[in-house]
């Protein structure tokens, strides 16, 4: 098969020809042309039009050839098209004005998913900033030909850029385990952000949002969402208890630093792991201190009787256990754990909304470890824009480009 052929086969031409291959400067230079007296599609409607005139020579980076690079050469038309008048034709192998190929934004868009950038850019022998356009050419791509509709229940939840309390708000879908929305920050302005992307008439679509209870995303989830159930997600919840039992256990420490200092030494994750998560030796040096009237040990009880609220069917006997477990945690005497009902009744709402729904930000969670990945095999992005389209273009599973090549 002759090099044209190949070349005509990738792009997917039939209304242009291969005029000429030549390797020159150590490349290798295509030289393409339109066939003659044929109407060409308007770049706009796709409608088949006369050719009124030719354009200056352009250039396409493409798929480089046993690491020999490839360039594309072609003085695009402009078609008049009886709808919108003069207008420049739809190239087969161009997307708008980049200057790499479909085949090229396939190729290094499906590697930069699996390999960092700048490796993707070592082994197709291009720059990190021709990788950068061709991912954020195949997110274009994919949100234009993506269909949103049907996106019932979503979870925001917020994750680490950098150092120095640098995050990013995450938007997920929670039925197909995507990501749809990523920005900068996680104050009012950027779930605003997302809200207004997203649309009046799909977010009227949403029927529950899960939370933790940050009150900026609150506050904006009633200010533009508020027919939709707010379920303020459990496991969040759930770490602000066993956050609280810690708190007791460290008092309690330092209290017995005199009397006895190793009696808790070594016991943290005793205390806010699962029974049944705990090691043979745990479960031992547990049963000993369970039986001692310990602070810690009340504080721990509390903690397994919380655990029970969630195995409630009806959200009228979930309301009565959890007034309940708040009485005992306020008369507990441990002030870690009194905050902690109080900001209970501070969000009951949200909290019982779960027996409405159901629906946990569980699959967010193992999604923002997804995106951490994506963050340390690259060791990090500088931008915000760089690590918004990073983590769209991996978790938003988004359709890439046509080309002739498949991926398995």
């Amino acid at each position: 098969m002759l090099i044209e052929s190949i070349v005509r086969f990738t792009l997917g031409i039939k209304d242009h020809r291969v005029v000429s291959v030549k390797f020159e400067g150590n490349e290798l230079r295509i030289s393409l042309d339109a066939r003659k007296r044929r109407k060409l599609p308007c770049g706009l409607c796709g409608r088949r039009s006369y050719v009124k005139d030719k354009l200056k020579m352009r250039k396409w980076a493409h798929v480089s050839l046993w690491g020999i690079p490839v360039f594309l050469y072609y003085q695009p038309r402009r078609v008049n098209c009886p709808e919108h008048g003069i207008k420049v034709e739809a190239i087969p192998w161009s997307l708008g004005k980049r200057p790499i190929s479909f085949p090229l934004i396939t190729v290094l868009a499906f590697w930069s998913r699996l390999l960092p950038w700048e490796q993707v850019a070592g082994l197709f022998n291009v720059s990190w900033n021709t990788v950068s356009a061709a991912v954020e050419a195949a997110v274009e791509y994919g949100r234009e030909r993506e269909n949103y509709k049907g996106v019932r229940f979503i979870g925001i939840d917020e994750i680490s850029r950098k150092r120095g309390h640098t995050y990013h708000t995450n938007v997920y879908d929670l039925e197909r385990k995507r990501l749809l929305w990523s920005g900068a920050h996680r104050d009012k302005d950027s779930l605003r952000r997302f809200f207004q992307w997203w649309g009046k008439e799909r977010t009227a679509g949403i029927e529950g949002i899960c939370c933790d209870m940050w009150q900026n995303y609150i506050d904006v989830i009633h200010e533009y969402c508020s027919e939709a159930v707010t379920v303020l997600d459990k496991f969040h919840i759930v770490r602000h208890l066993i956050e609280a039992v810690d708190k007791v256990r460290k008092m309690e420490a330092k209290a017995l630093q005199e009397t006895d200092p190793q009696l808790l030494k070594g016991t943290k994750y005793m205390w806010i792991k699962n029974p049944w998560n705990l090691s043979d030796k745990q479960k031992i040096r547990s049963s000993e201190l369970l039986k001692m009237n310990l602070k810690v040990v009340k504080a721990y009880l509390l903690k397994e009787l919380f655990r029970k609220l969630w195995s409630y069917k009806r959200k009228g006997w979930a309301a009565r256990y959890l007034k309940q477990w708040f009485w005992w945690a306020t008369h507990s005497r441990l002030k870690p754990l009194r905050d902690f009902a109080w900001m209970l009744r501070n969000h009951e709402e949200g909290i019982l909304a779960y027996f409405d729904l159901r629906i946990d930000n569980g699959i967010v969670e193992a999604m923002n470890n997804n995106a951490k990945v994506i963050s340390h095999r690259a060791r990090g992005y500088r931008s915000e824009k760089t690590f918004s389209l990073a983590l769209i273009h991996s978790l938003g599973k988004l359709q890439l480009p046509i080309c002739q090549h498949r991926f398995s």
